[in-house]
């Protein structure tokens, strides 16, 4: 039997704003966004683990392999 590959692409981008002027008091912050490649969907973020959540929507990471071919079959 021929294992089935599952393809799921993603598009990440770090911005990193530095205030300029009066607004050096503010700190610097780093902020990104996701897109998932198939379907469009993106997810601006300022922490990481929402990056995640969003991407595990998509890729069921944290399950062994078997176990996710055993949900598709349900």
């Amino acid at each position: 039997m021929t294992p089935e590959t599952n393809l799921v692409s993603f598009v990440l981008r770090f911005v990193y704003d530095q205030p300029t002027g009066e607004a050096t008091v503010l700190a610097t912050r780093w902020h990104g966004v996701v897109r998932h490649v198939q379907s469009s969907e993106e997810l601006h973020f300022s922490r990481w683990a929402d990056a995640v959540a969003f991407i595990e929507r998509f890729a069921q990471l944290d399950q062994p392999t078997n176990q996710r071919a055993n949900s598709k079959d349900s």
